[in-house]
């Protein structure tokens, strides 16, 4: 089986799991703090002390340290842009990317007229040309299909962002990675959503990113209301971002916010609502039409996932899954998750299962969506 993490010896595996302890309270004693932002040191102090630090894996909070690292180094300006391109962003070619797009453009022309030789900040000569193959391999794939008409309002966010991300010209338009995969990440979102007989504008998402997926249901739904709900640095970079990008939205920070009735206040009160992990067990019961996790279930531990699906049953209409077909998870004792074990992921048998498929791209993950 392929995991999203090397597979170690069992000295090594025990070590991860039980002997390195990965402090982060100690760590952020310790650290020197000259070169951060102030507002991300707020949120870190805040996070520290709240119940979502007894959420989050040893591994993220090693991922959290080497985040810290990066950013405390005062190496980059702009450290939402480093970790977005760092961290969020695939450059390796995909077979079965590859295999469909061929299955599908058979007997077709297509676009050659574009720099695949671009060289992209952050990434080597052959980095940058996987990574503008596979932006010209995904454009061609959705080109056909009905979620290619948002492209263009994406697109007008363009110079509304805090994150520049890597972009190729195709058919005149400039497109990313988080464009297109966010996209075909919608076109399943959107069936979830039809599915639905009541609104479908509340929406929760945890594990964000840099906020492309939000970013574009935002963009797509004029009247969507969505919750954030994830840790720093990650969380800093995704309201910079949403807030860069849609200055005229009221988009706010709720991480003090303990209170049920004033949490759902803040909620409607905003367009978009930003909150530790922990606090989401606060919103009312079927409060969201739609709750989304992409490319995060996977990497927390089972109790963690357990939390996160009791609540999300609890607080939403429905659920879109993004997760590696096959998962080992780092910093534990052989820890190994599965999409085809539905007590893997604490999927009940009562729900109502809308999809199930391997990704496009990336095809070792699959996307999921059920119906509470």
């Amino acid at each position: 089986m392929e995991l999203q993490a090397k597979k170690k010896s069992f000295w090594s595996t025990f070590k991860n799991a039980y002997l390195r302890q990965k402090n982060l309270k100690k760590f952020w004693i310790k650290l020197d703090k000259t070169n951060l932002p102030k507002e991300l040191i707020e949120t870190f102090n805040l996070y520290l002390k709240s119940e979502s630090y007894n959420w989050s894996s040893k591994f993220w909070r090693h991922l959290i340290m080497l985040h810290m690292d990066l950013i405390a180094s005062g190496k980059y300006k702009n450290y939402e842009n480093i970790m977005a391109l760092s961290y969020f962003t695939w450059a390796e070619i995909d077979e079965n990317l590859v295999k469909d797009f061929c299955s599908n453009m058979q007997n077709k022309k297509i676009n050659l007229n574009v720099n695949l030789f671009k060289k992209q900040n952050n990434l080597n000569y052959l980095g940058s040309i996987n990574h503008n193959l596979i932006l010209l391999l995904m454009y061609e794939n959705i080109k056909s299909k009905k979620i290619f008409k948002y492209l263009d309002r994406l697109k007008k966010l363009k110079n509304r962002s805090s994150v520049n991300e890597h972009s190729l010209s195709i058919d005149g338009l400039e497109v990313s990675q988080d464009d297109l995969n966010s996209l075909m990440e919608y076109e399943k979102i959107e069936i979830l959503l039809d599915k639905l007989e009541t609104n479908k504008n509340k929406f929760l998402e945890i594990g964000v990113g840099s906020g492309r997926t939000a970013k574009t249901i935002l963009s797509i739904n004029d009247k969507a209301k969505y919750v954030i709900a994830d840790l720093p640095p990650a969380i800093n970079v995704s309201l910079r971002n949403l807030k860069v990008s849609f200055p005229d939205k009221k988009i706010a920070k709720a991480f003090e916010i303990n209170d049920q009735q004033d949490l759902n206040s803040a909620f409607e009160k905003n367009d978009v609502l930003f909150v530790f992990p922990h606090q989401i067990k606060l919103f009312q019961k079927k409060t969201f039409d739609l709750s989304i996790a992409i490319n995060c279930l996977h990497e927390m531990d089972k109790k963690t996932i357990k939390n996160y699906m009791l609540n999300f049953e609890k607080i939403s209409k429905s659920i879109y899954i993004k997760v590696w077909e096959t998962a080992g998870l780092p910093y534990s004792f052989f820890q190994y998750y599965s999409v085809h074990k539905k007590e893997d992921y604490f999927i009940n048998d009562h729900w109502k299962e809308h999809f199930k498929e391997r990704c496009t791209y990336p095809s070792k993950f699959f996307e999921l969506g059920y119906e509470f």
